[in-house]
């Protein structure tokens, strides 16, 4: 039996995602909001208003952020028990092999590798399969928050008189002297607006 595909799973063959999936989560979002909120460098050329918002803290404080942040950390460790168990009936089979290989025959040999090989694809399939999906469903999440924050942040930038809104995690923000930080008042206005009784609920 090919050593290499029976090697014993380890620890870090599970999908580690829980930590990570928070900073990932938070990284989409500010990519997202990039676009939405970024000015030209003239209006700091020409002496005008501006202001930062630092959207991995908004995502990380929102309410909506928080709870879909925590559905798919339980989904995330749901699944590993899952992947666990079945690295572990892998390893049972190979130690079982690895026992028992001189007395069967080669048919019998070429049967048991066949069947291992096809679980252990069928366990990495399902692996890539469920980092897609969740991948998907937090682009979906940050999709939605990015949309109403965006409004929030064009909203308070005219309460103020702004002209140009920075994201402050943006890789093409090297310097800015003492901005406006508008990332708190952002979080507070989405809490605010996110306990106003909806149209639907009106009626």
């Amino acid at each position: 039996m090919n050593h290499s595909a029976l090697r014993r799973l380890s620890k870090e063959d599970n999908i580690m995602m829980n930590r990570n999936s928070v900073a990932g989560f938070a990284g989409v979002f500010a990519g997202l909001m990039a676009g939405c909120l970024m000015a030209s460098g003239a209006a700091l050329a020409e002496g005008r208003k501006y202001a930062v918002v630092d959207m991995q803290e908004v995502i990380l404080n929102v309410e909506e952020g928080k709870s879909a942040r925590a559905d798919l950390e339980k989904e995330i460790k749901d699944k590993e028990k899952d992947l666990q168990k079945q690295k572990e009936e892998l390893d049972k089979m190979n130690d079982e092999w690895k026992s028992k290989a001189s007395l069967l025959s080669e048919e019998a040999r070429m049967n048991k590798q066949k069947e291992f090989q096809e679980k252990f694809l069928s366990l990495r399939n399902s692996e890539m399969e469920f980092q897609s999906n969740i991948k998907r469903k937090e682009q979906k999440a940050t999709q939605a928050i990015a949309v109403k924050v965006a409004g929030l942040v064009e909203k308070i930038a005219k309460e103020r008189g702004l002209e140009a809104v920075f994201e402050s995690n943006s890789a093409g923000l090297l310097y800015l002297q003492e901005p406006v930080d508008l990332t708190k008042d952002v979080v507070d206005r989405y809490s605010k607006e996110a306990k106003k009784p909806s149209a639907k609920s009106k009626k």
